[in-house]
Order: C-alpha cells, then structure tokens, then sequence
C-alpha cells in the first residue's frame, strides 16, 4: 500500500473521530440550553425576598427621616432651653437691681429714723437740764428703753409740744423703715431665688446643648450604618446611596422650606389682635362679619312682636301665651353666652401671636441701615450664651448692639424683641429688620432665635455655639419662622 493510499484510509477515520468529538462537545450545550421551569414554591420564595428586600429598604429610609428630624428636634430643644435661660438670667438681674434699690432705700429711711431719735434725745435732754423728770431723761437716752418712751403719753406730755413733733416725725420714719426692712428682706430672698432658677436653667441649657450634640453625633452614626445596609439590599455601593441619601434629605428641606415660604410671603392675618382687623387686612374683617351675626342670633327669640299683635285682637287669650314664651327663651340665652364667651377669649389671647400691625417701631430706615452696618463690621465674634459682648454675643445680644450702635435700644431676650417690634409682613422687609424662628407661630413665648436682615434675602446673625457671628442666606431657613418679621 502506497503512502497515499494510507492517507486516503486514514481521511475517513479521522473525519469520523472528529464529527464524534463535536458531537460529544454539543450535546451539554444543548442540555444547558433546555429552559427551566421553577416550581411554585421558588416561585414563591423569589418574590418573598424581593418583597423582604424592598420592606428593608422602604424601613432603612424611613428611618433615615427620622434621624433627620432627630437631628432638627435637637438643635431647637437646645436652642429653646438657651433662652430660658436667657429670661431666667433677665429676671435674676432685675430682681439683683430691685434688691440693691430697696436696700438704698431702707438705709435712708433708716437715717431719717435716727435723726427723728436725736431730735427726741436733744428735746429729753434739754428737758432735763430744765428740770424735768430725770428717768424720762434716761429713757430717752436708753436704746432699750427709747421705743417704750415714745409710747407713753404720760411722758411725752412733761415734755411739750415741740416733743410731741419730734415724737410723730420719729414714729412716720420708723413705720416707713420697717416696712422698708421687709421689702428689702423680700428683695434679697427673691433676688436669690432669680439668681438659683437662673443657675438650673443655665444648667438646663448647657445639658440640653450637650445632649443635642450627642444626638446629632447618634443620628450621624446611625444614618452612615443604615446607608450600608441600604447599598447592600439595593447591591450599590456606599457613595452612591450616601449621595442619594443627600439628595433625598435636601429634596425634603427644600420642600419643607418653599412650603414655609409660602405661608410667610401669603396675605398675613390679622385675626390674633383686636385692634389690627381695623387697621390692616380685608381679610380679618371678612372674619369678624361671621363675629356679627352671632350675636344678631339672639334677637330671633324675640320674635315676640309677632305674638304682639295678636293680643290687640284677643285681649284676654293672647296677652296670656304671650308672657310664657318669653320669659322662657330669656334665661336659657342669658346664661349661656355669658359664661361661654368669659372663659373662652381668656385663654386665647395668652398664647396668641401679635397681629400684623402690632408692637412698634421708633427707629428709621437710616439706624436700620446702620445697624447692619456695625454687624457686618463685627463678624467671626463667638457665640456665648448670655454673652453680651464686646467680643462674644448670643443671637438677641448682638441684634440688641447692632441696633443700640445706632442709637436705638432693644429688650433683652429674642422673644422680647418679638413682642416689643413693629410687626410686619415679609414682603416688606428692608435692612435692619428682624426675622424670628420659634417653635410655635401662634406663641411670642417660644421664640428661640433672632437674626437681622441685611437685605438681598440674607441675614447676618450669631446663630449658635460653635459658629462664629456670620451673614447667610434665608434659603432653606424659613421653616420654623414666626408669622411675622419685627422691625425696631
């Protein structure tokens, strides 16, 4: 056999072993190929855990809201409890002041008395060098016995008229200075008691101020754990849910901000005060027209003219039912409005807001310009609870030196500054005016911070501890704002 005739021999084997091997080769592909259908207990279990793993991830986020309102609870809690403190310190110092004033007090009282007694004494000695009786003398001159002379008339009469002067001169300054005593004994015991309750409420502030910075400091902790989770149950990463995390958090502060906004740029009521509806907005007057037939009701009981004719006719049937109903409808509405309207306007008025128009204004566009001013020229000041300068200030005391550079002084307290101010709609903001955050619109009581405007829809303020007096911008800052701004 020829070298080619066992070629061709071998051509047909090899073309068989190789057609065996692909086919060998194919057959498992073809195998994996085959669909699979999965039963409907795996039916079941995948869309359990795809429901499991949307429920922890609706949870994770829903968590991470909370954290974010945590966070803002926080810092108003803590802002709050800054300015009682801040109150508490103002009634410490007055009450110091009412104190040292009665103590000035007793100690001129107390020397008119001793004059008052001198007089007596010269008169008793005078008296004696006269004469007259020696043990009246002595009582005279007696501390322990000079206030049982006085009072013995017998006594007084041996010494005349111009001792019986003396006597009552003595008697009027010794009233006025005992009771001088005891409203500066009462002073000193109220002074103490300010000065204790402004000593809790400084700690109350200081606690509360640690407190939310350790809740802040939780929920940050907190947040950066649930993202983790959040990027394992979604398969992403870490960054990613952090950035969308930012992302939803400031879509929610944006949201919450222009809602706020709108509320403080709408048509401001009028409605908490009773003199505004007259000066200010229709709209209160369109509220007090339902106020007018209220009381128009009452009239409908007496609709007894009606029953006033019909006795003309029938003298004698008719005056007779018409006396019953009337008496009857008269004590039920008596009763009713009176007490209902006495105990109701009471306690409303307390924790109702001032209304547009209300408080006043004595400075000028110019001071408020200036005040600015003075603020801009004293930025990167600490913040110091209760501090009132010249290198440290809180929010109320560095709005309070802005205004008094220029010539005008203001209450103490933020919350004070809101109740004294003119009150004014946004829109008519201009530089010098101050805007007010408060946990409670309808409540001057629950003001906790105050900042200037320094036009341009920024303020300048010392917002709180650890950041220096600065200018912001009231972007994302009108949550949480009073109804109205405060110009001095």
């Amino acid at each position: 056999m020829t070298v080619h005739d066992r070629a061709r021999t071998r051509r047909p084997a090899a073309a068989l072993l190789s057609a065996g091997v692909l086919a060998g080769l194919m057959a498992p592909a073809t195998a994996a190929a085959a669909p699979v259908t999965p039963s409907d207990d795996e039916a079941r279990a995948a869309r359990h855990a795809v429901a499991s793993g949307q429920s922890a991830v609706a949870g994770i986020e829903v968590e991470l809201a909370r954290l974010s309102a945590t966070r803002d609870e926080a810092d108003v809690a803590a802002r709050t409890a800054a300015e009682a403190y801040l109150r508490a310190a103002e009634d410490r110092d007055a009450a110091a002041a009412e104190s040292a004033q009665a103590a000035q007090r007793l100690q001129d009282a107390s020397v008119s008395m001793e004059a008052a007694r001198r007089t007596l004494v010269a008169i008793a000695v005078q008296a004696g060098r006269s004469g007259g009786a020696v043990d009246g003398v002595e009582a005279f001159l007696s501390a322990d016995g000079f206030d049982d002379m006085v009072d013995r008339s017998a006594a007084l009469s041996r010494l005349g008229g111009k001792a019986d002067r003396a006597v009552q001169q003595f008697r009027a300054a010794k009233v006025v200075a005992d009771t001088l005593k005891r409203r500066a004994d009462a002073a000193v015991d109220e002074s103490k008691d300010a000065a204790a309750a402004a000593e809790t409420a400084l700690a109350t502030a200081e606690q509360a101020e640690d407190e939310a910075q350790r809740a802040v400091a939780a929920a940050e902790s907190q947040r950066e754990s649930l993202i983790v989770q959040l990027a394992a149950a979604r398969s992403t990463s870490a960054e990613i849910e952090r950035a969308r995390q930012d992302r939803v958090d400031a879509e929610r502060a944006a949201r919450v901000d222009a809602a706020a906004l709108a509320q403080r740029t709408a048509a401001p009521s009028t409605a908490p005060t009773a003199a505004a509806p007259a000066a200010a907005a229709p709209a209160a007057a369109g509220r007090a027209a339902p106020a007018a037939p209220a009381p128009s009701a009452p009239p409908a009981p007496a609709a007894p003219p009606p029953a006033a004719p019909a006795p003309s006719a029938p003298p004698a049937a008719a005056p007779a039912p018409a006396p019953a109903p009337a008496p009857a409808p008269a004590p039920a509405p008596a009763p009713a409005p009176a007490p209902a309207p006495a105990p109701a306007p009471t306690p409303a008025p307390a924790p109702a807001a001032p209304g547009l128009g209300t408080g006043t204004s004595r400075g000028s566009a110019g001071q408020g310009a200036a005040a600015v001013a003075w603020a801009k020229a004293n930025l990167g000041l600490e913040y110091v609870l209760g501090a009132n300068g010249p290198t440290q200030y809180d929010c109320s005391s560095f709005t309070g030196a802005a205004w008094r550079s220029a010539g005008l002084t203001l209450p103490r307290t933020s919350r004070d500054q809101y109740r004294q101010t003119l009150k004014i709609s946004y829109d008519a903001l201009r530089p010098g005016d101050l805007i007010f955050w408060g946990s409670d619109p309808a409540d001057p009581s629950s003001v906790y911070h105050v900042a200037m405007y320094a036009g341009g829809g920024q303020v300048v303020e010392a917002a709180r501890p650890g950041v220096p007096t600065r200018i912001s911008s009231m972007a994302g800052r009108w949550a949480n704002t009073m109804p109205f701004a405060g110009r001095p």
